[in-house]
């Protein structure tokens, strides 16, 4: 479903393409008209002006949701897929962004000759890797909205940021647009962990203006920095919807 030959890519503070348009007019067009209202979403704890909707969070409604539009129903079941997560970490590979993790697509007679390899060498074999995927709604609204400089749990290897706003629904300069930020303090340069860093310990880099029909794609590093800066239109009922797909290591 993505459009991965429509690519601006950049490479540092670190890997991230910009994939626009990102689906067919028609699909997108269809999807964003059906996106989920408000009322069926959840806050979350940590952020006062961010709403979900996902598996973990209301998933009685996201699966009730799912199940009564076929487009999204569609849309998820590309996503579940073994294709949807080789052809992103193939796109990767190919913007000379090698993730090492190709061993994951091994068939059983693969890994099984991986492991004996290992076993004949004396070493201890390492535990096979398996990735998933899954997607969550998203909403910021323009009156407060905001996520604060972070990089991402480290079990999350790929992220992809979707905006779902129609033509003329989200104007530019209410902002909402993805800060690639760096940290100005060495003491948060090295942040596997995703500790929170405070806003006057960042800059920003670069920002991809929040556009309808994008896909934002960057990989999870040490450094991978980002934020939505406070959006201050006061009173304001636009939303910034988006959907978050997430590819990932099992625990």
């Amino acid at each position: 479903m993505l459009n991965f030959c429509s690519v601006k890519m950049r490479y540092e503070p670190y890997p991230l393409a910009v994939l626009r348009p990102a689906l067919d007019e028609g699909v997108y067009r269809e999807l964003s008209d059906t996106f989920p209202d408000l009322d069926v979403f959840g806050q979350l704890s940590n952020y006062d002006y961010k709403w979900s909707l996902s598996e973990k969070l209301n998933a009685k409604e996201y699966w009730r949701f799912i199940r009564e539009h076929a487009l999204w129903q569609r849309f998820l079941d590309w996503i579940k897929s073994d294709d949807f997560i080789r052809q992103t970490v193939g796109f990767l590979k190919e913007q000379n962004i090698d993730l090492g993790i190709d061993r994951a697509f091994d068939s059983v007679p693969q890994k099984s000759l991986r492991m004996a390899r290992s076993l004949i060498k004396g070493e201890f074999p390492n535990k096979p890797l398996k990735l998933h995927s899954r997607f969550e709604f998203s909403v910021l609204k323009a009156d407060g909205g905001e996520i604060a400089p972070h990089t991402d749990t480290p079990k999350k290897i790929i992220t992809l940021v979707l905006s779902m706003v129609r033509p003329g629904e989200w104007a530019p300069e209410i902002g909402g647009g993805l800060d690639i930020n760096r940290s100005t303090d060495p003491a948060y340069a090295y942040n596997w962990e995703n500790t929170i860093v405070p806003w006057e310990k960042t800059e920003v880099v670069d920002t991809v203006p929040f556009l309808p029909n994008q896909c934002v794609v960057f990989v999870k590093t040490f450094n991978s920095l980002h934020s939505v800066r406070k959006m201050t239109n006061r009173g304001s009922n636009a939303l910034r919807k988006s959907v978050t797909i997430v590819i990932e290591k099992d625990e």
